[in-house]
């Protein structure tokens, strides 16, 4: 596989997908120091796994475009 900056932009979303996925709760929430309802915590997952599902789509378009051309 060829290197570009596509797999660089890739793994930048990837981690920064996973870090909006794993520390998903506001810093105005964590001020308060109160209990979130469960489907606020979804709410705010979803651009992080958004996030890391354009990651893996750039991954898996080089993948396709190295092995076809």
């Amino acid at each position: 596989m060829s290197f570009n900056f596509g797999i660089i932009f890739a793994v930048i979303c990837l981690i920064g997908g996973l870090l909006m996925f794993i520390f998903f709760k506001p810093f105005w929430w964590l001020m308060k120091k109160k209990e979130m309802p469960n489907h606020y915590k979804w709410y705010l997952r979803i651009p992080g796994i958004l996030l890391i599902l354009f990651g893996i789509g750039i991954v898996a378009i080089s993948i396709i475009n190295d092995l076809a051309f």
